[in-house]
C-alpha cells in the first residue's frame, strides 16, 4: 500500500531549495502523534546550515489550527528538523526538545495521491 504525499509550502527561510525544488519539501507523515504534534519524513535529505536530516517535527503555525482537517486544505505549520535517531516511542514533548527549528510554511496533500 503506498502512503499518501504531502507537500510543505516553505515561505521561511525564503530562499530554501530542495531537490523537490524552490521553497518545496515533499514527503509523507510518518507518524502522527496528535492532531498538533506531525512526524514528517521527506523523500530527500533536507540540508538548513549546520544540520542535515529527512525527519521534520511540524506543529500548527496558529494556535486556533490543528491538523485534524489536513486531507481537506493546508495547514500553516511550524518544522524544525530532528537531532538524532528517530524513536516512535518519544513523546511529543521530547521530539519537540530534540529539534532545530528551521521552516515556516504550510503543508496538504498532494492531489492525487493514494
Amino acid at each position: 500500500m503506498e502512503q499518501e504525499e504531502y507537500c510543505i509550502s516553505v515561505g521561511e527561510p525564503w530562499n530554501f531549495e530542495s531537490q523537490d525544488g524552490q521553497n518545496v519539501i515533499k514527503g509523507y507523515i510518518f507518524n502522527m502523534k496528535s492532531d498538533s504534534c506531525i512526524v514528517f519524513k521527506s523523500n530527500h535529505y533536507l540540508k538548513f546550515d549546520d544540520v542535515t536530516g529527512n525527519i521534520l517535527i511540524l506543529t500548527p503555525r496558529y494556535k486556533e489550527s490543528d491538523f485534524s482537517n489536513l486531507t481537506r486544505g493546508a495547514v500553516g505549520v511550524n518544522g524544525g528538523i530532528f537531532l538524532g535517531k528517530y524513536d516512535e516511542k518519544l513523546c511529543e514533548n521530547e521530539l519537540e526538545q530534540n529539534i532545530k527549528f528551521e521552516i515556516i510554511g504550510s503543508i496538504r496533500k498532494v492531489e492525487n495521491s493514494i
